[in-house]
């Protein structure tokens, strides 16, 4: 008997219909945004395929060979050639414009898509990301006992009642990529195949913050084959772009320092950053910048050192389901370290909450799967109204020409949604110490 049969089903049936609700109002607006299109406008001012357009505009430099220009700054704009590109592209109505901000061995990988008509590869795009989305379901189910009980269809179902899931499917962006390659890398460890875990890990040289907690764990527990992998991963990425685009990726190392900058304008959308970098800007940056840089120093600092400690004495997969739990906890908390995480990128959780309801528990015991359940359905409301909270904020302030702190909810709540499970992962030791247990059984 996985779960409480009581307890457990009001839970699941208050967050599938959260979920169906969510789902609903914003699968509504985003449908009426596009049928109502003028040309590849959407009724709401944006652009159909969202963020693909920063990445077609990558593989269109780099196919006409003048990517360096994609990242030359001149007039006060981050990236005008870029923003011309794209007027001339979709419409000289255009109010603003998609950044390709990427390394440039990306605009390498979305050049097939820039050589087709900009709603063809849109559409292929999209579906590439689904199949990438549907794999990385075949590989959990492949390694979770318990998403075997449920068909790949109705797991993928539920991924849209996650908002952030919807709002990568949205602006078209990458984050499949990035969850297929923590799902890999976690697979790859879990089964013993450091080297391939590495060179999965690697692969993120895209992005490469979001390795940062992962690599630490694994310099902590010197899983050197994954360590070496995942380092002729990263220099082969480095390399192709050297020597495919050696222009380019001398003017992004040069351009790099200034992207933080970036995300700290007046005309970034700020508050959809869900990160304690996001979170601190929205929080103090008003009161005093330097004061906001410490801030996320300090509450990262405090995070890395959290997860030292509870994996420094953990034996590498001694205790698999501890093991689990530990590895999930480290994907929640390292995507909060990353300065950018837009709240696309929060499907990403998706993998530490498919790992967590996989922790079987006794018949004896039902509190820890009734909280992880609970804080399931916290964490799918927080992450559909939080956006919206920091927004009223500012519209209010904004209105009343005031300057205050903004409270963004997300990043506290996750933060705490993993430290739910570092302190029972911490009981779990202590009572095992005390009673010298063989397995956790929470």
């Amino acid at each position: 008997m996985p779960y409480p049969p009581e307890r457990a089903t009001h839970v699941k049936a208050y967050s599938l219909w959260s979920g169906v609700i969510m789902f609903s109002l914003t699968a509504g607006y985003y449908l009426f945004t596009i049928l109502y299109s003028q040309g590849l406008i959407t009724a709401s001012g944006s652009v159909i395929g969202g963020d693909f357009l920063a990445f077609y505009t990558g593989g269109a430099f780099f196919n006409q060979g003048i990517l360096e220009k994609a990242y030359t700054i001149k007039s006060g704009l981050f990236f005008p050639d870029q923003e011309e590109f794209q007027r001339a592209l979709i419409s000289n109505d255009l109010t603003g414009y998609a950044p390709f901000i990427n390394p440039p061995f990306m605009a390498i990988f979305y050049s097939p898509l820039a050589r087709l008509p900009y709603l063809y590869a849109f559409f292929l795009w999209q579906i590439f990301n689904l199949s990438l989305l549907t794999y990385s379901i075949s590989v959990l189910r492949q390694e979770l006992a318990f998403l075997q009980r449920f068909h790949t269809y109705k797991i993928l179902a539920c991924c849209f009642l996650f908002y952030p899931t919807l709002g990568w499917f949205m602006y078209a962006q990458a984050t499949p990529i990035i969850l297929v390659l923590y799902t890999l890398c976690f697979q790859s460890l879990r089964k013993g195949n450091d080297f391939k875990a590495g060179a999965y890990l690697g692969l993120l040289a895209f992005k490469p913050q979001l390795a940062i907690a992962l690599a630490l764990v694994l310099l902590l527990k010197w899983r050197w084959r994954a360590l070496l992998s995942g380092l002729l991963s990263l220099i082969l990425c480095l390399g192709i772009g050297f020597l495919y685009t050696p222009d380019a990726m001398l003017t992004y190392i040069e351009v790099s320092p200034k992207l933080l900058g970036f995300l700290r304008a007046e005309s970034y959308p700020t508050w959809g950053i869900h990160s304690f970098f996001g979170f601190s800007v929205l929080l103090l940056e008003n009161i005093n910048p330097v004061l906001a840089n410490a801030f996320t120093y300090v509450i990262s600092g405090i995070t890395i050192f959290l997860l030292y400690w509870l994996w420094r004495d953990l034996e590498w997969k001694g205790d698999l389901k501890r093991w689990d739990l530990t590895m999930a906890l480290t994907f929640i908390w390292g995507i909060l370290i990353s300065p950018h995480l837009f709240y696309y990128d929060l499907t990403i959780l998706l993998l530490p909450a498919a790992i967590i309801l996989n922790y079987p528990v006794s018949s004896n015991d039902y509190k820890p799967i009734s909280l992880s359940l609970w804080w399931l359905s916290i964490i799918w409301l927080v992450c559909f109204l939080s956006g919206f909270i920091s927004i009223s904020q500012i519209l209010l302030y904004d209105k009343y020409q005031v300057s205050a702190p903004i409270l963004q909810i997300s990043t506290p709540v996750i933060f705490f949604w993993g430290l739910s499970i570092f302190c029972f992962l911490r009981q779990k030791k202590h009572q095992r110490n005390s009673n010298n247990p063989n397995n956790i059984t929470g």
